[in-house]
């Protein structure tokens, strides 16, 4: 079924989603407010320059310093929820809940940046590290603490997905080609790559190859990957993971990943052809 509606408070904005509301970012100034696209409520949010080190972290654009947002309930059915945030270039995680006049950033020395995925499941937020860990992170208590749980292969990037009652780590791989085809014109503020690494008639192309799916045991810290999903269907985007039982909906297949091919920002971890 699709819908067309309105939403004026969304319009000229980024917006990410989570349990069925809008997390709504300005384009100019990144002020961002958490938006209902039906009922219309909107609720008003730290501006991201109340985070930490706010001016030395600073994306290119201010509506793409939250990279990805996950609530922990609907603010539509509780007052009591949280809202994890990955944040800023090093891509921090950070949370609000109601109340809050700034966001909370989880710190850690031992590697606190550079997360890839967040998702809420059974009471806790867990997080994916670039490259290295699975994380367990507990904001309940006045010192938001992290734990590992497990670590993902070296050669592995991963996206985490929860499906069914349990817990999957998606990793992805692509890699960098080139292909002759003709050249879309480049606006002037985008790179341009030096012709005599890429001829006036060829591209690079992103492009995912092939996925690994692993599933989480949380109490023995061991990923085990695995082929076969059964009759789930998982989707990967831009914002968080889901995934859906392909029984309940019709023309979904089972045991299959859909996704946007807009990973390009890890495939130069891979080698080009």
């Amino acid at each position: 079924m699709i819908l067309k509606k309105r939403i004026p408070n969304a319009r000229g904005k980024r917006c990410m989603e989570s349990m069925g509301w809008l997390i709504a970012a300005g384009k100019d100034e990144g002020e961002i407010t958490l938006l209902h696209p039906f009922s219309g409520v909107q609720i008003q949010l730290p501006h991201p320059n109340t985070t930490k080190g706010y001016n030395c972290q600073l994306t290119a654009d201010p509506w793409t310093f939250f990279h990805e947002t996950v609530l922990s309930a609907s603010p539509s059915k509780t007052s009591d929820y949280v809202l994890m945030v990955i944040e800023a270039n090093n891509k921090y995680l950070s949370f609000w809940r109601p109340g809050d006049l700034r966001w909370t950033r989880i710190m850690k020395e031992d590697n606190p940046a550079l997360h890839r995925d967040v998702v809420y499941f059974n009471g806790k937020f867990y997080a994916v590290q670039w490259l290295v860990h699975v994380l367990v992170r507990d904001v309940t208590g006045a010192d938001p603490m992290a734990q590992k749980v497990a670590r993902l292969p070296l050669d592995q990037i991963g996206d985490e997905v929860e499906s069914l009652g349990s817990l999957f780590v998606v990793a992805r791989h692509g890699g960098l080609s080139k292909s002759r085809i003709p050249m879309t014109p480049i606006p002037n503020d985008y790179e341009v790559y030096d012709d005599e690494v890429l001829g006036s008639d060829e591209q690079l192309t992103f492009e995912t190859r092939y996925f690994r799916v692993y599933k989480l045991d949380i109490a023995a810290g061991k990923l085990t990957e695995t082929k076969e999903l059964g009759d789930r269907a998982i989707f990967l985007g831009a914002n968080a993971s889901l995934s859906v039982q392909a029984s309940q909906f019709p023309g979904i297949k089972p045991n299959c990943i859909y996704f946007t091919d807009d990973r390009y920002d890890i495939y130069g971890y891979y080698q080009s052809e």
